[in-house]
């Protein structure tokens, strides 16, 4: 009789280690994403409204009217070329991803580098004098007071985008694989033929390397990305991906911002959006939410890429910028707006948004389901 009992608790056991890696690869399913953001987001409207006197002074400072050029006017050529973006704040990173970058391509010459460096004066720079083997590089140097969070950084680059056949965002602390360049090519026009469209973007959270010992961790591939959970702070999700062994299938729930690569028709249906200054949770929600429902499809390359670094301890970040939890709480408030949460807003965290909508293929209802299978 003992034995049973002790076959019972170890079962018991069994089962609640079971649902608990359930819980850490995917948010409970019983938990309803549609009535937490819409929840969330009301919340948040009114505590801007409670503490209206003092966001209205970070109003009037970042969200000033910017002058930008409109990427859906510009044409796409048939180039074979690859531009290629990278922020970076304060990263000593950043000089050997460019090296890495251009040292590992197949066609060097295809690449377009730009970068936005957002340092000190005491800071590493990113760029030196190195063979850059017929590629383009272009470095945008701004002060770290000047930075406004990736997004920012981002736009800046798109902001250089001249017809590029291919885009592709890259984290300022990462190392590439042999032919990175080639290799990606392939995967996109693989899944191009299998899906019959040209609205493909590879991307994921890849797999890591040791910033000290520039050594690639063991696990060289990571699989799809999912929905980890839904912040009950901001109602934004965060997505995670398993390290795996191989990669049989590739269809994928999720966008990650420290790789992607697709046609740069990316550009003009998801590019950054300048009023968005100080936002980094609810960037990846925002990009992939609007690439949805213009009915792109989402993968991961079967094979290894790029490798990236999530600890950030080696670095400065741009949270030392004292401005930044009010203004991303802003930059927020016009991401509720745009997903149809909100309703009611001053003109300056509205202005353009349209320019930077949802896609009308799909609601944003749609694609909060799609994000819990």
């Amino acid at each position: 009789m003992n034995n049973y009992i002790i076959i019972f608790y170890i079962l018991i056991v069994v089962y609640v280690l079971y649902i608990e890696n359930l819980e850490i690869e995917y948010f409970d399913n019983e938990d309803n994403a549609i009535e937490d953001i819409y929840t969330i987001s009301k919340k948040k409207y009114e505590e801007y409204i409670t503490k209206k006197e003092m966001y209205d002074k970070y109003i009037k400072k970042y969200f000033k009217n910017i002058d930008y050029i409109d990427l859906q006017k510009i044409n796409i050529n048939n180039d074979n070329k690859i531009f290629v973006s990278v922020a970076s704040y304060r990263d000593p990173q950043c000089l050997l991803t460019v090296h890495d970058l251009i040292n590992n391509a197949t066609n060097p010459e295809n690449l377009v580098i730009i970068i936005c460096q957002q340092n000190d004066d005491e800071d590493i720079d990113c760029v030196m004098d190195f063979d850059y083997k017929n590629a383009i590089v272009k470095i945008m140097r701004l002060k770290h007071t000047e930075a406004k969070g990736p997004c920012w950084a981002r736009f800046l680059i798109q902001q250089e985008w001249t017809g590029e056949e291919y885009y592709c965002q890259f984290d300022s602390h990462t190392r590439v694989v042999k032919d990175w360049d080639q290799k990606c090519i392939q995967e996109l026009n693989k899944l191009k033929n299998i899906n019959d469209t040209d609205k493909i973007c590879l991307s994921n959270y890849v797999s890591t390397y040791d910033v000290l010992t520039n050594t690639i961790d063991t696990n060289t591939l990571r699989g799809p990305m999912f929905t980890e959970s839904v912040d009950q702070d901001d109602g934004f999700f965060r997505f995670n991906s398993n390290f795996v062994d191989s990669i049989l299938q590739t269809k994928s729930n999720g966008w990650s911002g420290c790789f992607s690569f697709s046609s740069s028709k990316i550009l003009h249906d998801a590019p950054y959006d300048p009023y968005t200054p100080f936002l980094f949770f609810g960037e990846e929600t925002d990009i992939f939410a609007r690439l949805y429902t213009n009915n792109w499809l989402l993968h991961v390359p079967t094979i290894p890429i790029c490798y990236t670094v999530f600890d950030r301890s080696y670095r400065k970040t741009f949270w030392e910028n004292h401005d930044q939890e009010p203004v991303s709480f802003l930059s927020k408030l016009r991401l509720y707006y745009r997903f149809g949460l909100i309703s009611d807003l001053p003109k300056p965290l509205i202005k353009d948004i349209k320019k930077f909508s949802l896609g009308k293929n799909k609601t944003f209802d749609n694609f909060l389901m799609y994000c819990k299978e």
